[in-house]
């Protein structure tokens, strides 16, 4: 039998431009096997959303039929990784696979995850080589000071470093190496045949070893159980959907800079959900959109779109540098705020109750679909933290048990700007009015009315207003607005 390696599957659900899956693929000259495992640690996290598991285990279902068209396997284990590794590499003896790869991840538990499993790895006699994957521009490369553990804790120095990286022969070349990839997911598309390039399946190794069913495959199990608990419609997944996604955008994309504001206009690229378990990359849509081609002081939709895939890096950078953000406020002035954290506010912010109908309209969005528009996201993240007085902590678990995207670091970030508790915050004092922001970026109440249909019959000029044709408001504004400066200032 030939000789072949094992690449560890985790946020890089995807063939196309997987950066440790083609370095295993040329080493092992296409004797590559994928196997993926089921953290029980991971499964009983606070924020675990059955609804975003739904998403991730159909885009692993897609990446096993996909591989196994391509001539390779994957092998979904009901196991951690430290007993899955310890177990599998035990019985694969003759022979051993030459290597294990994995793309490296930034979040606190997972780099204490793989610096663990790595060590358990090779100690079994087995090299491990871990790539860059799904950021463009990783923590350790870019320092506030070249060289020091020194990091950026404002997004503009931060953008202007982080473009003149990327403006450099080595990360252009990056780039450039995902037009083949998006070459690969055009034929794909295309219906165009590809020669299977893997050359081993997991059932060829088992019979080698004496058992075709030395492992049982649990992935069809898991997606049976967790269906059990799924209530809303899950969208399709994989890959080649992220790709389609893509290409819907890249038309749209001149029009972003005008129309991303808007949630009752399909104006935003919707890829948030395909970047979360890396059935798509940065640097893939980078190089679909050409944004690395582009002079940064213009003001395009291109302009503004890229800018956004750099906030997305700047909050993993954060974390990564400061892990602690994942449990407390960013900045330490405003760790003990005294938040009222009133219950049945939270329970009326969470059903869309609040009697604020661009609150409730987006807040009914999430709960029925799993995602919600960003303006929207940070309007209602605004009125929790600023108009109810509620932990913004409160705030993050909930969308993380909503979202269909939950995402640690953007979410976490997302979070702390709008509570003024995080870097780079919007300042304490700048408090969103729910009605002027509705008014603003839902003139025509279309975007409630689809959420809200009690609403649907309420003229436009009357829509907005808090309690006039709707149940009434909570909350006071105004009241609130002062309460909330009163508490930041002590």
């Amino acid at each position: 039998m030939q000789q072949y390696g094992i690449h560890w599957f985790r946020r890089d659900l995807r063939i196309a431009g997987n950066s440790a899956l083609k370095w295993n693929w040329k080493k092992n000259q296409g004797g590559t096997l994928g196997v993926f495992f089921f953290d029980s640690k991971f499964l009983s996290r606070p924020d675990f959303s059955h609804h975003r598991f739904a998403f991730f285990l159909e885009t692993l279902k897609e990446l096993r039929s996909e591989l196994r068209e391509m001539g390779g396997d994957l092998l979904v284990l009901d196991q951690g990784p430290d007993e899955g590794f310890s177990d599998l590499l035990k019985k694969l003896h003759a022979p051993r696979p030459t290597c294990v790869t994995y793309n490296r991840d930034y979040e606190p538990f997972a780099r204490e995850r793989d610096a663990r499993v790595s060590r358990l790895i090779e100690g079994l006699g087995v090299s491990v080589h871990t790539m860059r994957d799904h950021l463009v521009v990783e923590p350790h490369e870019l320092q506030r000071v070249p060289g020091t553990p020194s990091f950026y804790q404002v997004y503009s120095p931060f953008c202007k470093r982080w473009l003149s990286l990327v403006e450099g022969e080595d990360f252009h070349e990056r780039i450039t190496e995902q037009k083949e990839a998006l070459q690969y997911l055009e034929k794909r598309r295309l219906g165009q045949t590809i020669e299977p390039f893997f050359k081993l399946t997991w059932k060829q190794v088992f019979t080698h070893l004496g058992n075709a069913n030395l492992f049982e495959d649990a992935l069809d199990r898991f997606i049976s159980e967790n269906q059990k608990s799924v209530k809303i419609k899950i969208p399709p997944a994989g890959s080649l959907v992220a790709y389609e996604k893509l290409r819907e955008f890249r038309s749209g994309v001149d029009d972003y800079l005008e129309k991303r504001d808007f949630p009752s206009i399909s104006g935003t690229s919707g890829l948030s959900i395909f970047f979360k378990n890396g059935s798509i990359t940065p640097a893939l849509v980078l190089a679909g959109l050409n944004l690395n081609e582009f002079e940064f002081k213009q003001k395009s939709g291109r302009i503004q779109f890229l800018k956004e895939i750099i906030w997305r890096e700047f909050y993993y950078h954060i974390l990564y540098h400061r892990p602690s953000v994942e449990h407390e406020a960013f900045l330490s002035h405003y760790q003990d705020l005294k938040w009222q954290n009133n219950p049945e506010w939270f329970e009326a912010w969470a059903e869309g109750k609040t009697g604020f109908p661009i609150i409730d309209a987006g807040m009914r969005q999430l709960k029925t679909t799993g995602w919600m528009h960003n303006r929207v996201r940070m309007i209602v993240a605004s009125f929790l933290t600023k108009d109810l007085l509620i932990d913004w902590k409160w705030g993050e678990k909930y969308f993380m048990n909503q979202l269909l995207d939950g995402d640690l670091a953007p979410n976490n970030g997302g979070w702390q700007w709008a509570a003024s508790t995080g870097c780079d915050p919007q300042p304490y004092f700048r408090i969103f009015n729910p009605l002027l922001q509705s008014k603003k970026f839902d003139p025509n109440g279309e975007y409630i009315k689809k959420y809200i249909p009690e609403l649907r019959h309420v003229p436009s000029s009357e829509i907005h207003e808090p309690g006039l044709r709707y149940i009434p408001p909570i909350v006071d504004h105004a009241t609130q607005k002062e309460k909330a400066l009163a508490l930041y200032r002590r």
